[in-house]
């Protein structure tokens, strides 16, 4: 099924540092140091465009100024279902570095 290939991409991204929650040696803007939650809307099962989807948080992070160490809890709180399934079975210690 798409979702559960998409749900592989998702985790193959994290694991490969796609999407990553290191630092990329730049320093971090004082814009992300108050964000509690992404001003972004969650990614949908089944309306949603997985990849699609995630270029488009990566991009809002961007340039939005965050520091790569938000990005892994800021996609936590915007992801729903089977994709939030997937992050959740991610170890800690990989769902906090990648």
């Amino acid at each position: 099924m798409k979702l559960d290939a998409e749900m592989k991409l998702l985790q193959a991204k994290i694991e490969a540092g796609i999407i990553k929650n290191e630092s990329d040696g730049s320093a971090a803007r004082s814009s992300d140091a108050g964000a509690k939650h992404p001003k972004l809307p969650s990614f949908q099962d089944g309306r949603d465009d997985l990849d699609v989807w995630l270029t488009r948080f990566e991009r809002f992070a961007e340039s939005n100024g965050w520091s790569r160490e938000k990005w892994s809890s800021s996609l936590c709180a915007l992801l729903t279902g089977h994709a939030l399934d997937c992050y959740g079975r991610l170890s800690a210690e990989q769902a906090m570095t990648r």
